[in-house]
């Protein structure tokens, strides 16, 4: 037991110590961190840090990784030095054009396909490194590698389920009519380091004490001794929702990857058994990835979006973390109706309603089930002045497209496409603070361009008679209000 502890332990060491790894780690990182920039660019705060998303998914991918290496290990499943060089390479290349490209199917199908297809085309060289090249493509065992594929797949299926939700992270998307609408993108990826078996002369693992089922299927015969390579798969895909609550969106993608990968794994089974089926079984890996993918778009047409003001007060698409509105244990679809009693449709009234007693606070609340919660607190100095609310978007705010391929020179660039107006700033207009102790009004700044004019606002009979219950509660702040700087944060 200490001798394969000791194996193990090497193994692990080389995984840490190899460019593919940290290739796949710096994707990794690269991968959340663009989210961070993008909230910054959508809601002008940074709602979660990638770090601890990165965390999380090397967490869950050594989970996967180490079943998958003990699934396979029974199995008696071998791979070369040179057959994992090939993969990883593969896989780079494909991942240069789109980031869900990591997924070790579209590099075994396209292996299996360059397989089939070299083997028809005679008098390629045998020497030099094209020939090594071309050798190491014949040796790699396509239907041993989907087989691989398919666990690899069915254990991405099952960290979906397990952990998809907590990966759900919000944005604004276009709608259909031009205006944008909230939604939630499970940006799910995964870093699994795998340990499989090497045949090697003189390795230090002897015969296997258990006779592999996979070299009697395939009529291989058993390697005398065997030692472990260490090769990290990138798992996962982005899922988009603006009809469905994350964990629900998590749960069914997770239900339609256990369909995909159980099909795979057929498919492989089926050209073990069958050789002359394996470059079917890996071109069928590739389109039936895609097709699932495209079935998680079209489960959302035609449904209406949750995330999208209602014309009754506000609907909230998120709630940022240790923030008041997460202390109240408001949820990410609730609609917020009215503060301090006032009913609020609009960010500024919201922030006037909040003016008429800015120490404490009074929220009505729609749950998800469309009952009424009532809420209160108080309010702190260095509280979030909209207490942490991320609202559904307006016509004039900026949206990404959450469908867009993304490759991965796309990872160093964020860009949010603008709406037809300029994208409004979580901040409170200069007009409303309050005024200085000493009685004298403040003077209200020139109002930038992307906020409410007052000409509007005074238009507007709801927001005139927010206005003039605030002005008919103004006087000397009391001893406990909060300072005033909570409200420009």
């Amino acid at each position: 037991m200490n001798e394969y502890l000791e194996i193990i332990l090497s193994a692990l060491l080389e995984l840490v110590i190899q460019p593919f790894y940290w290739a796949g780690l710096l994707i990794l990182l690269l991968y959340y961190r663009r989210q961070g920039i993008l909230e910054r660019k959508l809601f002008h705060i940074r709602l979660h840090g990638y770090g601890g998303y990165a965390a999380r998914a090397l967490l869950g991918g050594i989970g996967a990784g180490a079943l998958v290496s003990l699934i396979m290990a029974g199995l008696g499943f071998t791979l070369t030095v040179q057959g994992a060089t090939l993969l990883w390479v593969t896989a780079l290349v494909l991942l240069v054009f789109r980031i869900r490209f990591a997924n070790f199917a579209y590099a075994v199908g396209v292996l299996g396909a360059l397989q089939f297809v070299l083997r028809l085309i005679p008098g390629l060289p045998d020497e030099g490194a094209a020939g090594s090249i071309l050798a190491a493509l014949s040796g790699l065992n396509i239907a041993a590698l989907l087989l691989l594929a398919a666990l690899l797949h069915l254990a991405e299926s099952g960290l979906i389920a397990w952990q998809g939700k907590d990966f759900a992270l919000p944005t604004y998307i276009p709608g259909k009519r031009g205006r944008p609408v909230g939604a939630y993108v499970l940006r799910m990826l995964w870093l699994a380091p795998t340990l499989l078996l090497v045949p090697a002369e003189g390795g230090p693992i002897g015969p296997l004490p258990w006779q592999p089922p996979l070299n009697t299927w395939l009529g291989l015969p058993e390697a005398a001794s065997y030692t472990l390579l260490a090769l990290p798969v990138m798992l996962g895909m982005a899922e988009a929702t603006w009809t469905l609550l994350p964990e629900r969106k998590a749960a069914r993608a997770a239900r339609r990857g256990l369909m995909f990968g159980a099909a795979l794994l057929v498919l492989a089974l089926g050209a073990v058994f069958w050789p002359p089926m394996t470059v079917i079984a890996a071109v069928a890996g590739i389109v039936l990835r895609e097709a699932l993918i495209r079935d998680g778009v079209r489960e959302e047409d035609g449904q209406p979006a949750m995330y999208a003001h209602s014309g009754r007060g506000l609907k909230i698409l998120a709630v940022q973390p240790g923030s008041p509105a997460e202390d109240m244990g408001i949820l990410p679809g609730e609609t917020l109706l009215k503060v301090n009693g006032l009913p609020v449709g609009t960010t500024q009234q919201m922030h006037e309603a909040l003016r008429i007693n800015s120490a404490f606070c009074k929220l009505e609340v729609q749950n998800r089930r469309g009952d009424s919660k009532f809420l209160q607190r108080p309010i702190y100095a260095g509280d979030h002045h909209q207490l942490g609310f991320v609202f559904a978007p307006d016509a004039s705010s900026a949206s990404e497209q959450p469908f867009r391929p993304l490759s991965l020179p796309g990872l160093w660039s964020v860009q949010a496409e603008q709406g037809r107006g300029s994208s409004e700033r979580l901040q409170l207009p200069a007009a409303v603070l309050p005024a200085p102790r000493g009685g004298e009004e403040k003077p209200a700044e020139p109002q930038p361009a992307d906020r409410l004019p007052r000409s509007e606002a005074a238009a507007d009979p709801a927001q005139r008679e927010v206005a003039e219950q605030v002005s008919s509660n103004e006087q000397q702040p009391l001893p406990n209000q909060p300072d005033k700087t909570e409200f420009s944060q």
